[in-house]
């Protein structure tokens, strides 16, 4: 929102008695006339105006703000910092060059100038929504909520800060705060459908699902604007009540509703692989992946994971790139650059920072790599491999009595890929810039199902795997799949169960990268979390939780099973069991990069309810 307070005391030198009244009428004029849209009528008046009396600050300022509205980004930041220097302690300019900065991606310089905008004139609402924004923008949550809370102090029916609040304080798990703010905004605008959709989204978590839907139905009903968004976040409501049909209707209608949202996508690729139907959920996946992820895309620029890195994160996107260039990779010639803008940035992180550490990138630096910078620069097409991507020797018979015989289910299978699919595999891997996800505490970087890690090749793996071992496998679908990829000397996953019936781990780097024999694999614990445990509790890196696992583990005498590593061994284990990565000594190229990739298998209530049929 742009901000056009009343005329300020015009100072134009030594202009004559009548030229100063002129002007101050044209300048009323013009800034109602860009108040009421009509920007041809407001740019003539703000021309005329400095045409006759080049210092005047007011005129510059709103020429400023025109200039940024019809998308004029250079000269709108040339007109506002000459309003800023002529007049600096305005706190109407100050607010509108922090709107500016913002908008450009300057967040640093924006927060410096919108603070002390608001130290001048604490009222202004629009300064503290924007404050808001960029600190959550950067993850800053407390922070966020506090500048939130100023704008509704200040402005009670800002809808923007009520949803931005009520939508921090549910990730926090605030509920009932979020509720409380949503629905106060809606007792001051009763039909505003971003305030229905906020609330309706707090209600789901809350765990009261009637009002929810019925939300999501009305604000679908109402909003073009929200209509696809809306149903998406239906769809996953229902999906995870099992009404897998409904949900599946209600994604299609997402994608129909807007087939350029990513989020649409995303939950129709949901609702299809829970319906058994990976392929076509790939498909969704894919559209979802290429609106977010294509370089230069704006669907995505303002998500944390674009906005924030890593060392860890910056020296393997570095070495991929430069990977890529040796390989000669028609889609990386134009690399090199972007590599040296890297490194710069690189060198800038202290070295006392951790190689894990999440920071935000600094300004200068996100306008040079912001276009490329977690976006998929390069994909490798990988179709499926003739005949089958398992290795014919595989004793099925042999593996699943070993499986039952270590109850509560474990076993390991060598040369578990054939020798085609474990090339294309690994060429996938190391050539696809799909490594979006960074914020680990070990460093390590990830892929996932719902974005790139879905080519054929994998799809087959999984689609055949079942087929292998119906006797572990039963009828549990695919419900999750993703690869990890560590440096030479990175720590692993610490102690965790996962969300499903079964697991399914292979490596792919070869033999010759381990430094240490009998150590790169994983451990796991002979024992069950226990079955009123939350996700929150048996999948956790809290070092709270942690000690409550080994305390679990220690009272109920699990025998520790190490499972060392090598290439092309695939675990299959129960996902009840802990388990944990080993530790990792590889060597340190990024050729030698330890990657494993994981399958998710069933769902783990589903699981103990069969077990115990």
């Amino acid at each position: 929102m742009i901000i056009i307070g009343p005329l300020i005391r015009v100072a134009l030198y030594n202009a004559p008695r009548m030229a100063i009244q002129d002007s101050a009428a044209m300048l009323k004029r013009s800034v109602k006339a860009h108040q009421e849209g009509d920007l041809v009528a407001a740019e003539a008046g703000y021309r005329d105006v400095l045409a006759s009396h080049p210092g005047n600050v007011d005129a510059t300022h709103y020429m400023g703000m025109l200039c940024y509205q019809r998308g004029l980004l250079e000269k709108a930041m040339q007109l506002l910092g000459d309003a800023a220097r002529a007049r600096p302690d305005d706190p109407s300019i100050l607010a509108n060059l922090g709107l500016l900065l913002r908008a450009t991606g300057h967040n640093e310089h924006a927060e410096r100038v919108l603070i002390r905008s608001v130290q001048i004139k604490p009222q202004q609402a629009e300064a503290w929504l924007n404050l808001a924004q960029i600190r959550s923008a950067a993850g800053r949550v407390d922070e966020a909520l506090a500048c939130y809370k100023k704008v509704i102090e200040f402005s009670p029916a800002n809808k923007r800060a009520r949803v931005g609040l009520g939508r921090q304080l549910a990730a926090t798990r605030r509920f009932d705060e979020a509720a409380t703010i949503l629905e106060e905004g809606l007792t001051l605008d009763p039909e505003n459908p971003e305030l229905q959709l906020e609330l309706a989204q707090s209600r789901d978590l809350a765990g009261d699902h009637d009002q929810a839907v019925q939300l999501y139905r009305t604000v679908a009903n109402r909003s073009v604007d929200l209509r696809a968004r809306a149903l998406a976040l239906l769809s996953t409501s229902q999906r995870k009540h099992q009404r897998p049909a409904t949900a599946l209707m209600s994604a299609r209608s997402a994608t129909w509703a807007d087939d350029g949202s990513p989020q649409a996508w995303r939950a129709l690729g949901q609702a299809l692989k829970e319906s058994g139907r990976p392929a076509e959920a790939a498909e969704a996946f894919r559209k979802a992946h290429a609106i977010l992820r294509t370089p230069g895309a704006s669907q995505g620029e303002f998500r944390l994971d674009m906005a924030r890195t890593s060392k860890a994160k910056l020296r393997h996107d570095v070495e991929q790139m430069r990977y890529l260039v040796r390989q000669e990779i028609p889609t990386a010639i134009d690399l090199a650059p972007l590599v040296s803008d890297y490194d710069a940035l690189l060198s800038t992180i202290p070295a006392r920072i951790p190689d894990a550490q999440t920071l935000t990138i600094p300004d200068r630096a996100r306008q040079r790599i912001g276009p490329y910078y977690n976006r998929c620069v390069h994909y490798r097409f990988t179709p499926r491999v003739r005949g089958s991507a398992l290795n014919p020797g595989i004793d099925s018979k042999s593996v699943s009595n070993d499986y039952k015989q270590r109850a509560p289910g474990m076993t390991w299978i060598d040369g578990f890929l054939s020798p085609d699919a474990l090339r294309e595999l690994r060429a996938f891997c190391l050539e696809s810039t799909i490594w979006y996800d960074f914020e680990h505490s070990g460093g390590y970087v990830g892929a996932y199902l719902q974005e790139g890690f879905n080519c054929p090749l994998l799809l087959q793996i999984a689609e055949e795997l079942p087929r292998k071992l119906p006797q572990i496998f039963d009828d549990h679908l695919l419900m999750q799949m993703w690869a990890y990829k560590y440096d030479s000397r990175m720590s692993g996953i610490d102690m965790h169960a996962d969300f499903a019936a079964i697991n399914v781990n292979f490596w792919i780097t070869p033999d010759e990268a381990v430094l240490e024999s009998g150590s790169g694999g994983m451990v796991i614990w002979d024992k069950e979390a226990p079955a009123e445990w939350g996700v929150d509790e048996y999948n956790t890196y809290d070092p709270e939780q942690q000690k409550r696992i080994r305390d679990y583990l220690e009272s109920e005498g699990a025998v520790r099973i190490v499972v060392p590593y090598r290439a092309n061994r695939c675990v299959v284990f129960n996902s009840d069991l802990f388990h944990k990565t080993d530790d990792i000594r590889f060597r340190d190229t990024y050729e030698d990069r330890r990657i494993n990739v994981t399958m998710l298998f069933g769902t783990r209530d589903a699981d103990r309810r069969g077990r115990r049929n």
